[in-house]
């Protein structure tokens, strides 16, 4: 099982109403389980069906960002990716973005949309006020989690 299908498992579980899921490939059982606070577990490992005659093997682990972004100022608020996938901030690459930096956005208004698995899933604003700056390019893949938009 490659790290991409792991990215794309967690980002689905952690869509989902589920509190643990069990998938096996091959030789290799994975178990993502929830935690208290309803989060995913970011690592596995990968267990042989038949420990005695297979030795253990872990499977790498993604890297965190070497930078994390500091928390932003009060009045500010940063809209995050919900999965991972690619952005696109138009409906279709010929149509105008759905926001503008400077543009007022409310609470559940479309601001984009995230492909992931040839799946859309609309991008809507978490917070309400001034777009103060997109983050990312349109097209750019996105980690789950990853700053997209600050507004004030």
């Amino acid at each position: 099982m490659d790290i991409q299908a792991l990215k794309s498992l967690i980002d689905l579980f952690s869509q989902a109403p589920l509190q643990e899921l069990d998938v096996s490939d091959g030789a290799c059982t994975l178990r993502i389980t929830r935690t208290a606070s309803h989060a995913p577990l970011h690592g596995a490992a990968c267990l042989p069906h038949h420990p005695t005659s297979a030795p253990e093997v872990d499977i790498a682990h993604t890297p965190l960002p070497a930078e994390v972004p500091a928390p932003a100022p009060t009045g500010e608020h940063i809209l995050r990716a919900p999965l991972y996938g690619t952005l696109h901030l138009a409906p279709s690459p010929d149509a105008p973005a759905f926001v503008s930096v400077g543009d007022t956005l409310s609470i559940g208004q479309q601001v984009g949309l995230i492909e992931a698995m040839k799946v859309f899933t609309p991008i809507k604003a978490t917070g309400g006020g001034k777009l103060d700056a997109i983050l990312v390019e349109d097209g750019q893949e996105v980690e789950a989690e990853q700053p997209l938009m600050r507004l004030s």
